[in-house]
């Protein structure tokens, strides 16, 4: 059992550097990460969103947004505003250029389709060696 938990950690953190090589090809190509994409394509779905409710979309902590929505602000690829129901809240939504950008770069990360597809495999069989007791 040992050896399978070994073999299922060293597969995960293989996945793990597979995805961030893979982040890193896209920040260089399109010059915008998976997170940064993710939280366009959220702001699209869900336009004036807060940064709780961008986080919870996306998975992240709310924390962890700070210097990304920083940054897509910077870009140009979203706008800040005060709430107007409470001032201690800000909403965050896409502006044109975001929205564009965004949609570029979906097509081009239909380029990654075959790097995701293995990562994807690798995770498949990474989960099938979790003992059932685990």
């Amino acid at each position: 059992m040992k050896k399978n938990m070994d073999q299922l950690f060293f597969s995960l953190f293989q996945i793990g550097v597979s995805i961030n090589q893979l982040n890193k090809q896209s920040e260089k190509q399109l010059k915008l990460s998976m997170v940064q994409w993710s939280l366009l394509k959220t702001l699209v779905e869900i336009p004036g969103a807060t940064a709780h409710s961008l986080a919870e979309a996306v998975g992240v902590h709310p924390s962890t947004l700070t210097q990304t929505l920083k940054r897509l602000e910077r870009k140009k690829y979203i706008f800040v505003m005060s709430d107007p129901s409470d001032s201690r809240k800000k909403l965050i939504s896409i502006t044109r250029l975001g929205k564009e950008t965004m949609d570029a770069t979906s097509k081009s990360l239909l380029n990654f389709s075959e790097e995701f597809t293995v990562i994807q495999k690798e995770l498949k069989q990474a989960l099938q060696q979790i003992p059932a007791e685990a």
